[in-house]
């Protein structure tokens, strides 16, 4: 196994590298990048251990990174030990300055063995006034809802502590990370900070036992945790309840006279239906289990009508219609512009993106291969072919600098192709009964949660 000693010393290549990926990850590849409360992170110098939900694969690590980047800290991380298997991709990671921990599922005895000395490396990079990053759900999921905590967390938090006689002052840092969309470029991000807190507490139960001062301490981080984030913890109706949510975010935030499209409204709105759904629940289980079920059918129709939510009950002129396709029509030349000269890197970037068998780790595959990788080499490679022809530096930078613009422009014209088919999808199925029961049902249902959110 590679040497983790000096993990911890400030590397200028990784800061120079590091700067040129937060600006590509905050003004590229997402929106809008929102960081709430970030009065909360400790000063750089004092020893904090980050904790946070993880549904995104390198995207969380990334999220976290260019919210604690900006005092130049280099934050230690720790991920899942079967990634560090072939020496070519470990020293890649130990240049991210990433350490392994591995899992009893991972299969072998020994590298398990080895998490002590890792763990005991970590707690001293803790000692010195360190940052240390780590997701304790030792997993991550598509969805919002939070896995149980592993005791790795806890072992490094009382690993540091040990160390320093329990007079560290260790502070753990907890974090929620938020996506408007998991998968889609030029989503929106964003990352609340929660407030630091100590666990001297939990000590003597420490001391006394092991497993009761990590058992303690996971549930107490865990809740932490969980204050900021949007958790539907009734599996079995997971998708009826995020539906929900999403059918019902833009009438309350109305109602308040709050922007609909800011995500950090939208999340405030989610956790506020997800809690209200729950007291309905407690209060009568048989009207809440209808209301399940009344939204399981109209998902199901929605999808055999291959509609959308927000297109049923909307009615929309001819005019409108007409006046949105002839927007399109006049944005094609643009879109076709850009769709052929940034065919060559959106098509490597897909052909890789598709080789990851979790989908969760999709966005990772665009962010690094794509907007790191990929597009800038082909724009540098298009750059020097137009030059060559045209004879004319600057011709040539702004022929790569409109086929950047376009890229832009193929993204939001797809999305809003799909758009105008929805809606001619539903004006050609508006008299049928299919039609008529997804109004029905989505005039009930908009009706009863009305009743409980407002």
């Amino acid at each position: 196994m590679i040497s983790f000693d000096n993990i911890d010393k400030y590397d200028w290549l990784y800061d120079l590298y590091m700067n040129y990926l937060c600006m590509v990850h905050n003004h590229i590849y997402y929106r809008k990048f929102f960081i709430l409360n970030k009065e909360n992170i400790p000063k750089k110098g004092e020893p904090t251990l980050v904790i946070a939900n993880h549904q995104n694969g390198a995207m969380d690590a990334m999220a976290i990174l260019h919210t604690m980047f900006r005092d130049r800290r280099q934050p230690i991380f720790i991920a899942r030990g079967d990634i560090f298997k072939k020496d070519g991709v470990a020293k890649i990671l130990r240049f991210l300055k990433i350490m392994p921990t591995f899992r009893t599922r991972d299969g072998n005895v020994n590298d398990v063995r080895s998490n002590i000395g890792l763990f005991n490396r970590v707690a001293k990079v803790l000692s010195d006034g360190g940052t240390v990053v780590i997701f304790p759900e030792a997993t991550h999921q598509h969805g919002h809802y939070m896995n149980t905590f592993k005791k790795g967390f806890s072992r490094i938090a009382y690993a540091a502590e040990e160390l320093n006689d329990f007079k560290l002052g260790l502070k753990i840092l907890p974090l929620n990370i938020h996506y408007s969309n998991y998968f889609t470029f030029r989503s929106d991000l964003m990352v609340t900070v929660g407030e630091p807190f100590t666990f001297e507490e939990l000590f003597d139960t420490y001391k006394e036992n092991h497993d009761k001062g990590y058992l303690a301490l996971n549930e107490k981080a865990r809740a932490r945790v969980k204050e900021l984030t949007p958790d539907i913890d009734i599996p079995e109706y997971y998708n009826e309840i995020e539906a929900l949510t999403h059918m019902m975010s833009e009438p309350l935030l109305r109602s308040k006279g709050l922007k609909v499209n800011n995500l950090p409204n939208q999340k405030d709105a989610a956790m506020t239906i997800i809690a209200d759904i729950k007291r309905y629940k407690e209060k009568s289980e048989e009207k809440f289990t209808d209301l399940m079920l009344k939204m399981r059918k109209y998902m199901q129709l929605l999808k055999n009508c291959t509609l959308h939510n927000w297109v049923i009950n909307r009615t929309l002129s001819v005019s409108a219609i007409a006046l949105r396709v002839i927007v399109m029509l006049l944005m094609l030349p643009f879109f076709i512009f850009g769709y052929i000269n940034n065919y060559v890197p959106r098509a490597i970037t897909k052909h890789f993106t598709n080789k990851a068998k979790d989908p969760m780790f999709h966005s990772s595959f665009q962010y690094v291969i794509g907007t790191v990788a990929t597009f800038p080499g082909c724009y540098l490679i298009l750059l020097a072919i137009v030059w060559l022809i045209s004879k004319k530096f600057w011709i040539a930078l702004a022929y790569v600098f409109l086929t950047f613009l376009t890229a832009f422009v193929v993204h939001y014209y797809k999305i809003g192709v799909h758009k105008l088919f929805t809606i001619f999808r539903a004006r050609k199925i508006h008299r049928t009964d299919e039609y008529k029961e997804l109004c029905r049902l989505n005039d009930e249902i908009t009706e009863t949660m009305e009743g409980i959110i407002l």
